[in-house]
């Protein structure tokens, strides 16, 4: 039960892949001399998301279209890859993805790198708004043993379906990763204050209490396209307690932790002695009122 130094990012992305790496690259540089084990990057990092996703944009198509690359044999992602290789840590890069074989083929993506090289890829399940005109989505929450830890990640608007991060804990992760492009409201001049930002904090403190598992989120920061980017990428622990975090800003935010050690305190004497995942009792539901309807109608016989 060894500790390790986790760091998460924020940054601000641009339309533009060279900068971007470049950035990437500098972060990496600056959270390993930190002592950093893991690494955290927002979403759509490495080419930026989309300008926002209220409507359908031929151009947000175009751009990443035109920037997508292929995790294996990309020129960005390949430099990040040798990077980390380099400096000997873990980092979570987000990215577009083009399939290996079908060109048409996008997905919303972070990739899990390690000194071995790839560790593995997680491609956005849940999609809001014009991102479906983009990516196709993935299908699976898969979690990926490393000497740091079982790692389990999600992206942005998956955190908004508790099924998601329970099934990852129920996989056996131990540290939860969501990579984000979570932008301001604007409906207060106090970015504390903010809707968007109380209900990111709200989603990210509860996922990680209610699966007693580490949390790290990492935001974008400032003016992306439309929208902008409010940062606190943040570490949060199996109690569901902030322990670090960027706040209203760039930067790195790092913390020393037992991953191992607070898991099993959180499910075995923490929280009044409860361990929710072992309590847990699955509940069979359909997934959609549009699911419920079709049954209504198929034994009705309407």
């Amino acid at each position: 039960m060894k500790e390790i130094t986790i760091a998460t990012v924020a940054l601000q992305a641009f339309y533009d892949k060279k900068r971007n790496v470049e950035n990437i690259l500098q972060q990496l540089s600056l959270a390993a001399e930190q002592g950093a084990d893991l690494v955290v990057f927002p979403e759509q990092i490495m080419q930026g998301y989309l300008t926002d996703t209220l409507s359908f944009n031929v151009e947000n198509v175009r751009w990443q279209f035109a920037h997508a690359e292929v995790v294996e044999s990309g020129e960005g992602i390949s430099q990040i890859r040798e990077a980390v290789r380099s400096l000997g840590v873990y980092a979570v890069i987000g990215m577009t993805e083009r399939h290996a074989q079908r060109e048409e083929v996008l997905f919303n993506t972070v990739v899990l790198l390690g000194p071995e090289g790839e560790v593995g890829r997680y491609r956005k399940v849940h999609q809001p708004g014009d991102e479906k005109h983009v990516y196709y989505p993935g299908d699976d929450f898969p979690v990926f043993d490393t000497a740091i830890g079982r790692i389990g990640m999600l992206i942005c608007y998956d955190k908004v379906f508790p099924e998601s991060t329970r099934e990852l804990a129920l996989k056996g992760a131990d540290i939860l990763i969501m990579p984000t492009a979570w932008a301001l409201a604007g409906d207060n001049d106090d970015p504390e204050r903010d809707s968007m930002v109380d209900s990111y904090t709200l989603f990210g403190r509860v996922r990680a209490l209610e699966n007693q598992c580490w949390m790290v989120e990492s935001n974008l920061f400032g003016q992306h396209g439309n929208l902008h980017y409010h940062g606190h990428s943040r570490i949060i622990n199996p109690l569901g307690k902030i322990i670090a975090c960027t706040g209203f800003a760039a930067g790195i935010a790092t913390a020393r932790v037992n991953v191992t050690a607070e898991i099993i305190a959180a499910r075995s004497v923490d929280y009044i002695g409860y361990h929710f995942l072992k309590d847990y009792v699955p509940v069979s539901a359909p997934p959609s009122l549009l699911t419920v309807r079709q049954h209504h109608v198929k034994t009705s016989g309407e």
